[in-house]
């Protein structure tokens, strides 16, 4: 398997997993769990953490100094590989899509409080962003620096294993609080990399569990070719690649993107209001609260009657800082 040692490590252990009663009660579910990423200990937490160890751990095996990602100027990838970079010793250099920085809130501010290095591109899209990237990169290596580039997203193998890994995770969860395995697994959706870490343990791990991806980003059928993909680079990666990638496991959902990616949306909102007033957790209007609103709606249309459900709280608490205008309007 390859470098599935090269880890940086930063999570202490487990997520927990936790029952939410009231707010299965008030929606009709039969059983409804949370996985709790947005508790994986390091500048508010997230999915990305789980990627960044293999990620950073892989930079420094190869002996770089120096880092370089990208985003929107609110990307919770670009805080987090900040905040593990710091926490490594090496420089991190950010790239952020597009001509404005927008709000200086939420995870625009903690880069700036952590001591990034921040450049608007003008571009858009991430293979632009990932040109730039690698441009600055080779200027980089000119002068003598030893860069490491991490996509958007950190969707690359060796990124997409922390959630190959997460899903070890769950199962032993599992198996220690005598859980059955999940009907349905909700996760929000941006690159596709966690989902294509998930859907590799169902694989190899030959699991009837569904995985109900809620788009943030992308519509459908792009969305599936990416997760497609990300997948059979994932299984190649891990020495694994004479498994058939089925997608039959992935049912993907993009209707609750609203106006467009990085704006809330209303159900969004609710679903985060929601949430906290049954069960006093935080999810975000960028994406965990849009990826419950898909949930919400589902329970609502009654097919989660019969369902044992988790909801993956993938993080991205900041944005409720960054957005909260929206959040009172609608009150």
């Amino acid at each position: 398997m390859k470098r599935a040692w090269a880890r940086f490590p930063i999570i202490g252990g487990m997520t927990p997993i936790q029952p939410l009663p009231r707010l299965a009660r008030l929606l009709g579910i039969k059983s409804l769990w949370i996985k709790r990423d947005d508790l994986t200990g390091l500048a508010f937490g997230g999915n990305k953490l789980r990627k960044l160890e293999y990620l950073i751990g892989e930079a420094l095996e190869e002996g770089c100094d120096l880092v370089l990602t990208g985003g929107s100027p609110q990307s919770n990838h670009a805080r987090l590989t900040t905040a593990v970079a710091n926490k490594a010793g090496l420089e991190i250099w950010l790239f952020f899509a597009g001509s404005k920085m927008g709000l200086q809130q939420g995870n625009l501010l903690l880069n700036q409080i952590m001591g990034a290095e921040m450049t608007l591109t003008g571009v858009y899209g991430s293979k632009a962003l990932l040109r730039v990237m690698e441009e600055k990169a080779d200027e980089a290596r000119k002068a003598g620096r030893k860069p490491y580039v991490i996509p958007v997203g950190g969707s690359t193998p060796a990124g997409d294993y922390g959630y190959f890994r997460a899903w070890q995770e769950l199962e032993k969860q599992c198996g220690s609080c005598q859980l059955a395995p999940f009907d349905e697994i909700y996760v929000a959706v941006g690159t596709g990399g966690t989902l294509a870490g998930l859907l590799a343990g169902i694989l190899l791990h030959s699991q009837e569990t569904d995985l109900m991806g809620i788009s943030v980003w992308k519509k459908r059928e792009p969305l599936q070719s990416d997760i497609h993909t990300c997948t059979t680079h994932l299984l190649k990666w891990m020495g694994e690649g004479e498994v058939t990638v089925s997608m039959d496991k992935i049912k993907l959902f993009d209707q609750y993107i609203g106006k467009k990616y990085g704006v809330p949306s209303q159900s969004g909102n609710e679903a985060i209001r929601l949430l906290a007033q049954t069960e006093g957790i935080f999810v975000d209007p960028v994406y965990t609260g849009k990826a419950l609103a898909g949930l919400i709606n589902r329970a609502r249309q009654g097919l989660l009657k019969e369902k044992h459900v988790l909801f993956w709280h993938t993080g991205g608490t900041p944005a409720l800082f960054t957005h909260h205008e929206s959040l009172l309007d609608e009150k």
